[in-house]
């Protein structure tokens, strides 16, 4: 069994929708152990319902995630770290000496970083039209993308 972790800020947009895109292609074959957590402990944020409802409408349910911080011992028990984002890369190498790829490289997609509304948006704009434009996009590539990274990874894994 393969276990992935895929890594964001917060755990409660990118990588969230990353863990459970994989989670609903692979749904019961068990030969993928799969989770998310984020860089930055912030109990004080959690899943946006704009979110939440949009990530429904693509059948993925979110509504019992649990966010949670990476950390040494998730790590040592993951095979394949995955950054949504380079500033997500540069923490786990500099924290844990990790070298993780970007979501969309370890798809076979290239090294497209997925970036979050607030490296694009103020505080201010992010309930904005074009926020959540931006938002409903990341989710759409992540979802597009999830089918060849199973592929992968269940390629890689199937001599075991």
């Amino acid at each position: 069994m393969i276990r992935v972790l895929f890594v964001c800020t917060g755990n409660v947009f990118r990588s969230l929708t990353a863990e459970y895109a994989l989670k609903q292609q692979v749904d019961g074959q068990g030969r993928l152990h799969v989770s998310s957590a984020g860089t930055r402990d912030a109990p004080e944020i959690s899943v946006r319902e704009d979110v939440a409802a949009y990530l429904m409408d693509k059948g993925l349910d979110v509504s019992n995630h649990q966010r949670r911080l990476v950390t040494t011992e998730l790590l040592e028990r993951t095979d394949l770290v995955v950054a949504m984002n380079t500033d997500h890369q540069k923490t786990l190498h500099e924290r844990h000496g990790l070298k993780a790829p970007l979501y969309m490289e370890a798809c076979g997609k290239g090294a497209l970083p997925l970036l979050d509304v607030d490296d694009l948006f103020a505080r201010s704009e992010w309930y904005s039209p074009a926020a959540i434009g931006h938002i409903q996009q990341i989710i759409d590539q992540i979802v597009a993308a999830s089918p060849a990274l199973s592929a992968r990874l269940l390629a890689d894994n199937a001599g075991g």
